[in-house]
């Protein structure tokens, strides 16, 4: 089969629009100069993409004219608000959700969204990262982050003091305000076990709930780190606005993840030893 008969096909016209929407969505954070929402965002299209490709084959492709036309007109509202080149967080986050929901009704129709439920839910929940952050400062983030720094410079033998969110030491202060308080390192880390459970189906609750609850805790406890070593360059400015704005802190982030990832593949995902029958057993 050629290439012009394949483009003929409806479904690599769907792939290519879900190409345009996911390579436009990318532009717009990386215009928007927010990094920590673009690694997040590539995770979440990868994470989609997988997802769709292992299930490609049984995927049902039939719309009809109500569908099609709901579908279309999400898909125009994406496009024609993307073209003044919005920077706002909020639709940066909520966007993708609609814009698949749009070539989900396209592409199979509304009766048949069921199919695609995981990738709603992924995009879903990037959509409910905004509620989640403001259900998270409830919490006080940033009173708990700077105890838990005190904590941690105290027993590694530092010289520290604090005043509410105020962290003092001999070279200087900082101040735990809610860009530190670890706020956006928690919602990563629920975002991550959250695909992960969607890759990696675990059967027990208790199994799925204890990988959200290490995801919280390992989001926290680096971030808290993060802000132990930016209250020690706080006198270098350099290395303080690097490890504060700059790359440094999407190694913080990387860290995070990895962490994670070896939890998750030590308690869920590693294959357990087959015991060794008795004559290899006696050598």
């Amino acid at each position: 089969m050629d290439w012009s008969t394949r483009l003929q096909e409806p479904k690599y016209w769907l792939l290519g629009i879900a190409a345009a929407i996911a390579a436009l969505h990318l532009a717009l954070i990386d215009r928007a100069g927010n990094s920590e929402l673009f690694a997040t965002s590539a995770l979440f299209w990868i994470t989609a993409g997988s997802l769709f490709w292992d299930r490609r084959h049984s995927l049902i492709l039939e719309s009809g004219w109500a569908s099609s036309l709901l579908g279309t007109g999400l898909l125009a509202a994406f496009f024609l608000r993307s073209a003044s080149l919005p920077g706002s967080d909020t639709f940066l986050k909520i966007s993708p959700f609609f814009a698949i929901l749009g070539l989900c009704c396209l592409a199979s129709g509304v009766k048949s969204l069921k199919q695609y439920w995981q990738e709603l839910t992924v995009f879903g929940l990037l959509a409910l990262n905004p509620l989640l952050e403001n259900l998270l400062q409830l919490l006080d983030l940033s009173t708990l982050t700077a105890k838990a720094a005190t904590f941690i410079l105290w027993y590694l033998g530092f010289q520290i003091q604090r005043q509410g969110i105020f962290l003092h030491l001999p070279t200087g202060s900082v101040q735990v305000y809610e860009m530190c308080s670890g706020l956006q390192s928690i919602v990563q880390m629920i975002n991550v076990a959250v695909l992960f459970l969607l890759m990696f189906p675990l059967k027990s609750l208790a199994q799925k709930i204890t990988c959200i609850v290490v995801a919280i805790i390992i989001g926290f406890v680096v971030n808290a780190a993060r802000v132990c070593l930016m209250a020690n360059l706080v006198a270098q400015k350099t290395s303080f606005e690097y490890w504060h704005t700059g790359n440094g802190s999407l190694i913080f982030s990387m860290i995070s993840v990895a962490l994670f990832g070896g939890f998750c593949w030590l308690a869920f995902l590693r294959t357990p030893q087959k015991p060794l029958d008795g004559a290899e057993a006696n050598g």
